[in-house]
């Protein structure tokens, strides 16, 4: 597979690539159950590993805030920023009141991280629920 700029990728490596201002992004091995990703702070990189049962928890957590979303979505529009503060304020609130859901929420944030919640939930409310769910670890 290659692009316009000569960047080609066979077999897992990358040719043809030049790296500049100390900036870096580790692309993980998933045939072994792990994803290994980064965010990019100046010229830091801060890398998670997820295992297998971290995405399995990972994946069902989001599914499930999902589904929440999803059923408050049909009596409260989100085409407004105000709609989707409704909905966000709504599924905060059930999220809550289930400790189970919460302690798992939190668990997923703590080992997988905040931008694999996001990338997981996948929901344009995402940011503003996972920003409360946040509050919950560092208040």
């Amino acid at each position: 597979m290659s692009d316009k700029k000569g960047i080609s990728i066979s077999g897992g490596q990358i040719s043809g690539y030049n790296q500049k201002n100390n900036f870096g992004i580790g692309i993980g091995n998933t045939s072994g159950g792990n994803i290994t990703g980064g965010n990019i702070t100046g010229n830091k990189i801060i890398a998670r590993t997820i295992d297998e049962s971290q995405q399995k928890t990972l994946t069902e957590a989001a599914a499930e805030i999902q589904q929440i979303l999803k059923q408050l979505e049909q009596s409260n529009p989100t085409e407004t920023t105000a709609g989707q503060m409704t909905v966000a304020t709504k599924a905060i609130e059930i999220v809550e009141n289930n400790p189970t859901l919460k302690q798992r929420v939190i668990g997923v944030l703590k080992s997988a991280g905040t931008e694999a919640f996001k990338e997981a939930l996948d929901h344009p409310v995402a940011n503003i629920t996972i920003a409360a769910f946040q509050g919950w670890i560092e208040p």
